[in-house]
């Protein structure tokens, strides 16, 4: 885990109500709104028992869009994320939420790219 997910996962795991909750593939009663998205992360980690590994520089600017109905943590996690240009994984015993590459990115560091 990178030092910039920590406060996330500080964030995520502060209530005491997640120590003894477990990840759940069951499917669950949502109703949230159109929120930012660290907070729709938060209260899906919450409702679910799932920890959710994210860097919090991912989130900024991004809104959730609202979700109504009963949903697993990985239907609620697709539907948040959608147009996002996040993707998801689960990850041994969480979900792991990075950024998806775009045709343009290229995997070496733009300092190492030729010009030509």
């Amino acid at each position: 885990m990178s030092i910039r997910s920590l406060p996330l996962f500080v964030l995520v795991f502060a209530y005491p109500v997640m120590a003894s909750a477990a990840c759940t593939n069951d499917a669950l009663p949502i109703a949230l709104p159109i929120q930012r998205m660290d907070e729709r992360l938060q209260d899906l980690a919450h409702k679910t028992g799932c920890f959710m590994e994210v860097d919090p520089s991912l989130l900024q600017d991004l809104k959730a869009p609202a979700l109504s109905g009963k949903l697993t943590a990985r239907q609620a996690l697709t539907k948040s994320l959608k147009g996002s240009r996040l993707r998801y994984r689960f990850v041994k015993d969480h979900w792991r939420i990075t950024l998806m590459r775009g045709a343009d990115d290229h995997p070496i560091h733009d300092s190492f790219v030729q010009p030509w």
